[in-house]
């Protein structure tokens, strides 16, 4: 599963800062299991990356600039370092102990806000496991991180994406035109939210 995720650490954050230490890792059953990311996921993240570039560049646009190994670990260390502060929280989704994909909550403390982006190996894809893994660090947000909103922004064409927002029940707001730009060209995103109160009380999916 591909949503836009970001090249960047995370937006400055106001909110109490939690580490990844403190929350993950999280076990969603059925041998899979969120761990915080950390440099030491970049030989098995770059294989996949590399292994599946042409379907991944399709909607992630930092893609073309993983060019090898020591890419990713230098991204992969901003992003343990983002984990150990607290000012966002990202994780290295595994299947049966096997990388399989990265999920995370980007931060906007000084708005209570968090934007959550993933990707996910073709092995996985089909079974789930992005759903659950989102529903899982929605939870944290929410809880955990004491955020109020949480975003999903997807290509207006990436149907897979889209759907994990609308069964997680989340609200379609409306369309950013040309907000990303892909391999392809500038593409226009699909906003979703969902609110911390609407959380609790709504039907879990059958996952």
């Amino acid at each position: 599963m591909l949503c836009g995720t970001w090249s960047l650490p995370d937006w400055p954050s106001s909110a109490n800062p939690v580490s990844a230490s403190t929350v993950l890792p999280v076990d969603l059953g059925d041998g899979v299991q969120l761990a915080a990311t950390t440099a030491a996921d970049a030989v098995e993240a770059f294989e996949i990356v590399d292994a599946e570039r042409h379907r991944l560049r399709e909607w992630l646009p930092w893609v073309d600039d993983t060019v090898d190994v020591e890419t990713e670990r230098a991204f992969l260390t901003s992003i343990e370092q983002v984990n150990a502060v607290g000012t966002g929280l990202h994780a290295t989704i595994r299947c049966d102990g096997e990388l399989a994909g990265l999920v995370g909550v980007r931060l906007d403390g000084l708005h209570a806000c968090a934007e959550v982006g993933y990707w996910l190996g073709e092995r996985w894809v089909g079974r789930g496991v992005m759903t659950r893994a989102v529903a899982a660090m929605i939870d944290l947000a929410f809880g955990e991180l004491g955020i109020h909103r949480v975003e999903l922004l997807a290509a207006t064409e990436n149907v897979r994406s889209r759907a994990i927002a609308e069964r997680l029940g989340m609200t379609f707001e409306g369309i950013r035109r040309e907000a990303e730009e892909l391999a392809r060209g500038f593409v226009d995103l699909a906003m979703y939210s969902i609110l911390a109160q609407d959380w609790p009380d709504r039907e879990r999916p059958n996952l």
